[in-house]
Parts: structure tokens; C-alpha cells; sequence
């Protein structure tokens, strides 16, 4: 692997806010999920696979 300290230190700090970003959603879901209402899961569920489709 041929990457120098500056892209190594890139690419674990993007993968530091990826992870972070999973982390809030993950959060949301659960959130919404322990309040019960069905209707608020789909909404979530289609809000997040629009957010990860291209």
C-alpha cells in the first residue's frame, strides 16, 4: 500500500464521519422504533434508503 500519512489520515477521518453518521441514524431509527407508531418507521425507512440510493 503506497499511501502517504497525509491520505491515511483522510480516509480514517472520513471513515470517522461515515461512522458517525450511522451512528445518528441508527439512533433515529431506534428512537422512532421504541415510540411505537408504525407509520413513523416506513416514514423514516423511505426517507433513509432515498438518502442512500444514487
Amino acid at each position: 500500500m503506497g499511501y502517504t500519512l497525509a491520505q491515511v489520515r483522510g480516509l480514517l477521518a472520513a471513515h470517522g464521519r461515515l461512522e458517525g453518521r450511522q451512528n445518528a441514524l441508527r439512533l433515529a431509527l431506534h428512537a422512532v422504533a421504541a415510540q411505537g407508531d408504525r407509520a413513523a418507521i416506513e416514514r423514516l425507512q423511505r426517507e433513509l434508503w432515498e438518502d442512500v440510493r444514487p
